[in-house]
């Protein structure tokens, strides 16, 4: 007997900027491409190698704010976020390094008693925040797998679930964290205005995302790893900044963010052709595990509460 396939509600999402969905204004520029059967919490896990699986998609011709139009339902995208699983473990220490870098440099005169980082996974950045003078640091997540195998000593402080209100007081942290979530998630602005609400008066929130204007995004259109079914708002310098004013926030800078890595882990999650000839190539030249810093496309942004 063939299996039931998969059936789930779906929503529609307006431009956060024009409040609307009207075709004119933001015309499909890739169209959905996966059916509901496709979708599974692996799916759903950070740095996997991408299945290019999206939905319809448009941009707003005003703002460049590239967004789907109709998502599964917050029900359908909790399940899924839930059964999420860690499947970066062995590039934690880049990554770790990579999302300090930008900020090394200023928190000695921020205030460090008590942070929190949003989408925190298994709590890798929490960790480089207690190790570098943070006094308290919080984390939440929605998948179950990350806690279970955080550092000992900051896993109690990791909530499993969403962020959202009522989950912590308001001025109660000094910075707020938050990498590769924000286009995640069905009302960036509603997060915006909360993480506000938790920050204190002088306090800053730092992220990173991608960004749409980045050359790889442009070069590889719809193979771009960030036309993804997870990404629901997909930004760019100028409406990320527009749309955090909006919340609220003071704009103090917006950046182009680098990564390093292995050879081998850019091979494995481009959108490359002939995988297995580059791989070859490679290892041939004795470059297969050799670092390789650049700027692949994401963008960091920190933001006061004045």
């Amino acid at each position: 007997m063939d299996a039931v396939a998969k059936k789930y509600r779906y929503i529609t999402k307006e431009c956060l900027f024009c409040n609307s969905t009207n075709e004119a204004d933001h015309p499909i520029v890739y169209q959905k491409n996966f059916r509901d059967e496709d979708l599974d919490a692996g799916v759903f896990s950070a740095r996997r190698t991408a299945d290019h699986f999206h939905y319809d998609m448009v941009r707003c011709s005003k703002t460049g704010l590239l967004f789907s139009r109709h998502i599964l339902d917050d029900e359908a995208l909790n399940e899924l976020y839930k059964g999420s699983v860690v499947t970066f473990g062995e590039q934690t220490e880049f990554i770790k390094r990579d999302y300090w870098r930008p900020i090394a440099d200023k928190v000695g005169g921020w205030q460090r008693k008590r942070a929190l980082d949003i989408g925190c996974s298994n709590g890798f950045f929490m960790e480089v925040l207690k190790d570098n003078g943070y006094e308290e640091v919080h984390g939440v997540e929605p998948g179950t797998e990350p806690k279970a195998i955080a550092r000992a000593d900051i896993r109690d402080n990791i909530y499993t679930g969403f962020y959202g209100p009522g989950l912590y007081p308001e001025n109660h942290f000094d910075l707020i964290t938050c990498f590769q979530t924000l286009d995640h998630l069905s009302d960036p602005l509603g997060m915006l205005r909360n993480m506000l609400y938790n920050t204190k008066p002088g306090g800053h929130v730092y992220m990173i995302m991608h960004n749409t204007n980045a050359l790889q995004a442009k070069i590889f259109g719809e193979r771009s790893p960030i036309i993804d079914v997870e990404h629901i708002y997909l930004f760019n310098k100028e409406n990320l900044s527009e749309l955090c004013r909006k919340a609220g926030f003071k704009v103090t800078s917006v950046f182009d963010v680098k990564n390093g890595y292995p050879m081998s882990y850019w091979v494995r999650m481009s959108p490359l052709p002939m995988k297995k000839m580059w791989v070859g190539t490679l290892k041939v030249l004795g470059m297969y595990e050799k670092m390789l810093d650049i700027n692949a496309g994401n963008m960091g942004i920190i933001l006061e509460k004045v």
